[in-house]
């Protein structure tokens, strides 16, 4: 029997394969056609599509119409040629108006990109970036490009420009990190930089739930018999902070989730049900104040 999260996710996203690599780009449990087949492609609200360059003619007809039905959420390109020819493969394809495509020379972009949809964390993981002259260019798991650039944010005008380039992404696309100066960037701080609606949406939430977020991590951690100072990476004094205000990033929220034993997606989830435990039983407890008035 399935599951309610199963039940959920089925007709929202599916993966197509138009190439025999296997190369452990797919997270298990992620929803895989068996082919290109149109009527059975429009079950589904985001598709996927997984495709060397060399065998972009092949699937060129099926990515042009889930492109035209917007269905097309990204086009995940093997760099299988030189990348200086990939215009040409383009071309050759008949697919110049792609906007959502991701080349990429390993597994490691399809996966995180797919295991953030698995998660519905879209929208806060980080898919790819690249540094192009005094500017850093971001694509998140939506995909969604954003751009910034390095004078602009603290941070990131820490870094020697001989470094720039040298940067990892999280294996789950949590933050992008510069070894040589130890700088940890995640979306949150990018957005709130470059958005400024977000930025206001972001206070608006922290203003109205912020107490109530940071005292659900800190009941989960009692819950789970750990003291403020039992989080490595993150200060007693840090972890206070976040506890009293809510306000946490997602690398510390990963750092937070280690501590607990826990996956990010698993932790996450944990904390939102006890999140919703406590704001019923404080509307409950209202309830009853006015009731006796």
């Amino acid at each position: 029997m399935r599951t309610a999260i199963e039940a959920k996710r089925q007709g929202r996203y599916a993966l197509i394969r138009c190439d025999g690599d296997k190369n452990g780009q797919i997270p298990a449990g992620f929803p895989v056609l068996r082919s290109k087949s149109l009527p059975v492609a429009r079950r589904y609200q985001h598709l996927f599509v997984l495709c060397s360059a060399m065998h972009l003619p092949e699937a060129a007809k099926f990515v042009s119409e889930m492109n035209r039905e917007h269905r097309l959420q990204a086009l995940f390109v093997r760099a299988d040629v030189d990348p200086e020819l990939m215009p040409q493969m383009m071309e050759r394809a008949g697919l110049r108006s792609i906007r959502n495509m991701l080349v990429h020379s390993n597994s490691s972009v399809p996966h995180r990109v797919l295991g953030a949809w698995m998660h519905n964390a879209q929208a806060e993981l980080i898919a790819h970036a690249t540094v192009a002259g005094d500017r850093l260019i971001v694509v998140s798991c939506e995909p969604k490009t954003y751009e910034v650039r390095f004078d602009q944010m603290p941070a990131l005008k820490k870094i020697a420009p001989r470094q720039r380039s040298s940067f990892e992404i999280a294996e789950d696309g949590s933050y992008i990190w510069w070894p040589s100066a130890d700088i940890h960037l995640d979306l949150d701080a990018l957005r709130t930089v470059i958005d400024p609606a977000w930025r206001e949406r972001a206070q608006r939430i922290r203003r109205t739930h912020g107490r109530e977020y940071g005292a659900a991590i800190a009941a989960l951690r009692k819950d789970r018999g750990l003291r403020q100072t039992d989080i490595p990476g993150i200060s007693e004094r840090q972890l206070r902070r976040i506890e009293e205000s809510g306000a946490v990033s997602v690398r510390a929220m990963e750092q937070i989730a280690r501590a607990h034993g826990m996956a990010l997606a698993d932790y996450l989830d944990a904390l939102a049900g006890k999140l919703r435990r406590s704001l019923q039983q404080n509307g409950q407890a209202r309830s009853r104040g006015r009731l006796s008035v």
